[in-house]
């Protein structure tokens, strides 16, 4: 019997009628997680409190990323990644950037508005990825998840660590077909296991989340370890607050395109 991971209600209580996308489709995403019920997938595509849902926060500010990293041959009408058009964001695919547009920009809060909502978006993937690959998205040690998620309460933290070269190793095929890794065994040497605390690399970026909900008794631990390890390879690392504390034009990559 389905399970929904988010309201815990059954096929007894409501409906799974809609494959529910773990990354969204439109981001190039075909992976399903089967326990998200039909209400808690449209949630997650709705403006909530007039902050952009989301589904389209993460659609929105990730496809810059894999314009970035694509061929072009993966580009334009029935490829990839289809002409690329924007609500929220302005975008100059020659100089690699990325900026609200005015009308958003202007308003107060806006993009820790976004900044939130990537945040949400990021541990969404987690569970849902959680439940798709190992079956263990009813975990109660990840309830504070549902509670972020899908009620807004609470806040946790998400790690963008900055790379200090232009080069980076990954499938081209992940960048068509973004996929999530819960496997160590499938992970690069410098993300770091820590009981409070997942790493994870997508579409070029490296993020770090908590798994727990007392994560700050972990935190200085935390750091240490992930600090030495990334040390060769990250330049630093902050908390995400707002959209653009993630380079989302991955600029890193100019370093390498120039002459």
């Amino acid at each position: 019997m389905k399970h929904c991971i988010w309201c815990r209600r059954t096929e007894q209580e409501t409906t799974f009628n809609k494959e529910a996308h773990t990354i969204p489709k439109t981001l190039g995403g075909q992976d399903i997680c089967i326990n998200v019920c039909d209400i808690c997938n449209q949630f997650f595509g709705q403006h909530y409190q007039s902050s952009p849902s989301v589904e389209t926060v993460i659609k929105e500010t990730f496809n810059i990323t894999r314009i970035r990293l694509l061929d072009k041959e993966h580009i334009g009408k029935n490829k990839a990644v289809t002409k690329f058009s924007s609500q929220y964001f302005k975008v100059d695919l020659t100089k690699h950037k990325l900026e609200l547009k005015p009308a958003y920009r202007l308003q107060k809060g806006f993009q820790e508005k976004m900044g939130r909502q990537i945040k949400k978006g990021l541990y969404k993937i987690f569970l849902e990825e959680t439940e798709r690959q190992k079956y263990d998205g009813h975990n109660p040690q990840y309830d504070f998840i549902r509670e972020f998620c899908r009620y807004d309460l609470g806040d946790y933290p998400v790690f963008y660590f900055e790379r200090l070269h232009g080069i980076i190793a990954m499938a081209k095929s992940w960048t068509v077909r973004p996929e999530f890794f819960l496997d160590p065994d499938q992970q690069f040497k410098y993300l770091v296991r820590e009981p409070s605390f997942f790493e994870f690399e997508f579409l070029g970026h490296v993020f770090g989340i908590a798994t727990s909900r007392h994560w700050e008794l972990a935190i200085d631990n935390y750091i240490k370890k992930t600090t030495e390890a990334k040390r060769q390879f990250f330049r630093r690392w902050r908390l995400v607050k707002n959209f653009n504390d993630i380079d989302l034009s991955l600029s890193i990559l100019d370093d390498v395109d120039r002459p």
